[in-house]
């Protein structure tokens, strides 16, 4: 199981890649984690951003503002 955890070179790059072309700081992710979790969840990494921004609204008392705001970041 350990070996489905690990993200290749390749796939940290690329999460890296999509991180930074959809926000200036990444969202503050670390991509060899991003990586690694799409891999195990076995979902692309668009699904994974925006299971991950669906988790941060519900956070945020799911206001509408910021509701629009992840939805304008995740569709890009």
């Amino acid at each position: 199981m350990a070996g489905k955890r690990t993200a290749s070179q390749a796939d940290v790059q690329k999460a890296r890649s999509f991180l930074f072309s959809h926000h200036k700081r990444g969202f503050r992710i670390e991509p060899r984690k991003f990586a690694a979790s799409a891999r195990e969840l076995g979902v692309g990494f668009r699904e994974l951003l925006r299971f991950i921004s669906q988790l941060y609204a519900q956070g945020q008392q799911s206001s509408t503002f910021r509701r629009a705001a992840i939805t304008r970041m995740t569709t890009k």
